[in-house]
Order: structure tokens, then C-alpha cells, then sequence
């Protein structure tokens, strides 16, 4: 296996490897608005080559930083989920020699550390733990884990629902329009569905992860994989969700948030049946609400509220190698 560090912006290969295999954590239009907004990220972008084969088996975004004066490469800052993207089916001989090579080459490059910040399992069609075996096997440990609810979309139907959230969400559309925002987007206008996530956030002591520009950026540069859909009651933005379509057929809610003045209204009901309604629509086969945890502090309200979705829980894992003494 051959290892190189590449710049994605040109590289035809790292494109057509994303054009069968998508994923908009890869994608070069996603992970520039890191850079267009300072972040400092310093990329180490590869791409992993069979040499017999002269392919591409596999892509891994990257990043070098340092912290308390040792050299960590990181998959990857700027976005939820890194790791290997590997191709449907890769065989795990492959996996192996690749994970062999990868160490080779981390020690050659001086790294003290590895963080690999990988999506749950779930999200490969091909299910299976022969990856994170391989490397538990080769000295990666888990770091790091979140819980996040997940509905496998061919499952969902309003009439598998418990009957108090139908009957909510019945009596919500009775009052509430919930439409969606399409096309390039206006700062101003946009600046006022954000100002509902802003609230939000900030009732919480926490604020969004994207600032309203770089949120407008992403919608405005990537408008087929960002979806905004929101909610209005007599006129006034009672709530926004934001999906990412982070694969063909992966949904990412990454945003859901509602106007305290419209809570008895039970907005948060209606907005998020409404997304998940349209993701199956458009044959997506998972819809990620997201996790239910902050750190190791298990929020049950909320993991609660999204099972009666039918959103069950699933691990995502960080993964850490020590590479140095």
C-alpha cells in the first residue's frame, strides 16, 4: 500500500474515489470553509494506493497538531467524522496491510499520537466490526464514544408511532406551516433562522458549532447536500432543523432547535417528523438525529425523546494510538 499526502482541491483520483464512494466529510467544497474562515486546520489529506493494482482502496482526511509539545495527526478537525473511507466490501486483508502501512507511515512522519474520529458502524451498508478490529488488534484503544439515535428509515411510519406522538404531531399541523429554505440563500433572511438556533444554544450555555456566515457559506456553496427546513406559527420562525446529506443515503440532523415562545405548540415534533418524512421520501436509508449525551453525562429526556421516533442508539467511537514513548 502506498500512502500520499495530497491536496484535494486537485486531485482527480481523491474525486473520483468521493463520486462512487460520497461522503461530504471528504469533500474538498465541504472542508474549505475551515480554511475560508481561519480555522488553522493544517491538512494532511491521503489517499491510499494498492501498488499492484495502481487503485485507490481507500481516503483519510487529515490534520497535524500539537499539544502539549507532541505531534498528533488527527481524522479529522473541522468535521464529525473522520477516519478511513474505505470502499463498500474492502476486503480485510486489505484493511490490515493498509492499518500495517498507515503506523509505518505515522512513525515515519514523526507523529506521537493518532486520533481516528470514526461514524458509527451502522453507516456502512456493509455491517460489520472487521475495521475497528483491526485496530483494536494493531494497539488503537477507544478514547473516546458518544451515543447518537439513529432511524433505519425503511423501518419508520407515522403508524408505528405511539399514539401520544401522533397525536401531537396531528394537532401541530393543524397550527404550524413547515416548509423549507431552497436555493442561494440571503444574509439578512438567513440571519433570522439563525437567530432562533442562536437562542436556542444560548439557553443551553453553549453556542451552534457554525457561526450564521459559516452556516450560510455551507448552504450557499453546498446547497444540494444542506437542507434547511423551519417552522412558522402566525408568521413568526418558531423553529429551524438542518439536515447534512452527509452520504446518498445517510441523513445528519445537526441542528434542531426551536423559539421557547412556541414550546406548548410542540414544534420540535412536527419540524423533525416533517425531515424525517422527507428523507424517506427521497429513498435515504438513515436518519441520524444525533447524540444524546454531553461528554460521559447520558441526557435520558433526550435520547428518550428521539426513541419514540423509532431512532435507536448506536456508538460512535474515537480511537487513539500512542505512538512514541
Amino acid at each position: 500500500m502506498k500512502f500520499i499526502r495530497t491536496d484535494i482541491e486537485n486531485d482527480k483520483e481523491w474525486k473520483d474515489f468521493l463520486e462512487h464512494n460520497y461522503d461530504l466529510f471528504f469533500d474538498y467544497f465541504f472542508l474549505k470553509y475551515n480554511d475560508e474562515f481561519g480555522k488553522g486546520i493544517h491538512w494532511h489529506n491521503i489517499k491510499i494506493k494498492d501498488d499492484h493494482k495502481n487503485k485507490v482502496i481507500s481516503i483519510l482526511t487529515g490534520c497535524e497538531e500539537i499539544k502539549d509539545g507532541k505531534k498528533y495527526f488527527i481524522s479529522c478537525n473541522g468535521t464529525s467524522f473522520g477516519g478511513f473511507k474505505w470502499k463498500e466490501k474492502t476486503n480485510i486483508n486489505d484493511i490490515i496491510n493498509t492499518i500495517n502501512e498507515f503506523l509505518i507511515y505515522l512513525r515515519s512522519n514523526e507523529f506521537d499520537y493518532c486520533v481516528l474520529i470514526n461514524p458509527p458502524n451502522i453507516y456502512n451498508k456493509a455491517f460489520n466490526e472487521e475495521y475497528e478490529y483491526i485496530l483494536i488488534n494493531h494497539g488503537f484503544e477507544v478514547h473516546n464514544y458518544s451515543i447518537t439515535n439513529i432511524i433505519r428509515l425503511s423501518n419508520f411510519s407515522f403508524e408505528k408511532l405511539t399514539n401520544p406522538k401522533k397525536r401531537s404531531i396531528s394537532k401541530s399541523e393543524k397550527i404550524i406551516n413547515v416548509d423549507s429554505l431552497e436555493g442561494p440563500v440571503d444574509k439578512e433572511i438567513f440571519g433570522s433562522f439563525y437567530k432562533v438556533l442562536l437562542d436556542n444554544r444560548l439557553k443551553k450555555n453553549v453556542l451552534p458549532t457554525h457561526s450564521s456566515d459559516e452556516l450560510l457559506y455551507l448552504k450557499n456553496n453546498l446547497s444540494d447536500k444542506i437542507k434547511i427546513f423551519y417552522a412558522k406559527i402566525r408568521g413568526s420562525i418558531a423553529g429551524i432543523c438542518i439536515l447534512f446529506l452527509i452520504r446518498k443515503d445517510i441523513v445528519l440532523n445537526f441542528y434542531l432547535a426551536t423559539d421557547d415562545e412556541f414550546k406548548k405548540e410542540r414544534v420540535s415534533d412536527l419540524i423533525l417528523y416533517k425531515s424525517i418524512e422527507w428523507a424517506k421520501e427521497n429513498s435515504f436509508r438513515l436518519y441520524d438525529i444525533g447524540t444524546s449525551n454531553v461528554g460521559k453525562i447520558f441526557l435520558p429526556g433526550l435520547f428518550d425523546f428521539k426513541k419514540k421516533y423509532m431512532a435507536d442508539g448506536f456508538l460512535r467511537k474515537t480511537f487513539i494510538i500512542k505512538l512514541s514513548e
